[in-house]
């Protein structure tokens, strides 16, 4: 009964995401099916005639799929008794409806611990619940050499304020508490001390203002006002690109939302916008550094920090609890063993330091070939989608 379902249709990044782990299982030996969800009379048709026979699990990213119906209140997995695993590939607090209205086959996967700890706390009846990193996708065995790449740092992502407006709610609503408080001094405190995880900065401003409160409606309230995790985001994430920029470091940004920022016209600065997650790829190429941040992620991953890697760039990030035990990435000539990085590591209540880390790399192209060399190696093993697919083959397919 080795056949899987797959689901498409909505964001790039995720159908890129969905097609390499497709490819993966295709060489394991499954059959697979891919549904694309732009076409619902075709899909529905396909999904039909495939799940007539026996199928393992759906595997699908960011709850596409999950909560799918045929008739009214009836999951349509439960009703065939298929697994659905769903991928997180943001904080579970963004998908509370989806995650409420769970099926009972349901199994929900996190890139970061944390949120594999807060769907434990908030939502103990999804029967299986577990953690699964990003992964990277190589897309050429030649690499270029880093002393002959033209990009010196390149910067891929969104600054998200404008759509952290678009999802604040309605303060007024909150009549027990003072909602806009309670996001002033939880993200005030994100950006103080980084190293807290949303849920927490908002649990402890709440009970500050004296709501102590059940679980079950403390999960309620901060659905609600996560749109402070977006401000906190991109707060470092122009904070970490514009130190740089200012301190004269070369740098190509790509992603909505820079074009407001006071110093994107420096000369050394490039922005060009928004593009395709395909492209994305092959602008690591020829980039020397890629540079990353978290999305909040605090014991967790980017695919940005492992796609880098695999185009055999040096891999440039803030850190989280899974990347300092995943990496030797703290560039300390002091500590032993530090010359041995496979990327470079950086605290984020700690930027002041990282232009003289970029700068060093940029100076010195042998050390940061070494670097990528090893970055890549580690990346090779263990973090693209074929170990993905292996991980999820050996670890839960083969319980289900």
């Amino acid at each position: 009964m080795k056949r899987l379902i797959f689901f498409i249709g909505v964001y790039d990044t995720l159908d890129l995401f969905t097609f390499e782990l497709k490819k993966e299982f295709d060489v394991l030996g499954y059959e697979t099916i891919v549904i694309d969800v732009r076409d619902m009379a075709k899909a529905l048709k396909n999904l039909a005639e495939f799940a007539a026979k026996p199928v393992k699990a759906v595997i699908t990213f960011n709850n596409l799929g999950f909560n799918m119906e045929l008739d009214p209140g009836k999951n349509i997995w439960e009703e065939l008794g298929i697994p659905c695993i769903n991928i997180l590939m943001d904080h579970p607090f963004c998908y509370k409806d989806a995650l409420d209205h769970a099926p009972r086959t349901a199994v929900v996967l996190c890139t970061d611990r944390n949120h594999m700890q807060y769907l434990e706390r908030f939502y103990p009846e999804i029967p299986v619940i577990g953690y699964l990193p990003h992964a990277g996708k190589e897309i050429s065995n030649d690499k270029i050499p880093i002393s002959h790449r033209n990009t010196e740092v390149l910067y891929v992502g969104n600054l998200s304020r404008s759509f952290a407006e678009n999802i604040m709610p309605d303060f007024s609503r909150f009549t027990e508490f003072d909602a806009r408080n309670v996001c002033k001094n939880a993200y005030q405190e994100m950006i103080k001390h980084p190293f807290k995880t949303t849920e927490q900065a908002l649990e402890e401003e709440l009970q500050a203002a004296g709501m102590d409160l059940p679980d079950q409606k403390l999960k309620d309230i901060i659905s609600e006002l996560h749109f402070v995790d977006l401000y906190a985001v991109s707060y470092y994430r122009e904070k970490t690109v514009q130190i740089l920029a200012e301190h004269g470091i070369s740098i190509q940004i790509y992603g909505a939302g820079w074009e407001n920022c006071t110093w994107i016209n420096l000369p050394n600065v490039s922005y060009g916008g928004k593009i395709p997650a395909e492209e994305v790829v092959v602008k690591m190429q020829d980039a020397k550094i890629v540079l990353s941040t978290m999305t909040w992620f605090k014991d967790g991953t980017h695919d940005r920090v492992f796609n880098g890697m695999l185009q055999g760039a040096v891999a440039v990030s803030d850190s989280s609890g899974y990347m300092k035990e995943e990496f030797c990435g703290f560039l300390d000539k002091s500590r032993p063993g530090e010359e041995r990085c496979e990327m470079l590591l950086f605290q984020l209540e700690d930027l002041e330091g990282l232009p003289a880390q970029v700068q060093e790399l940029l100076d010195h192209p042998k050390i940061a070939q070494e670097i990528a060399d090893r970055g890549y190696q580690k990346a090779k093993q263990f973090h693209t989608w074929k170990a993905r697919a292996l991980e999820l083959e050996e670890n839960l397919l083969c319980q289900l």
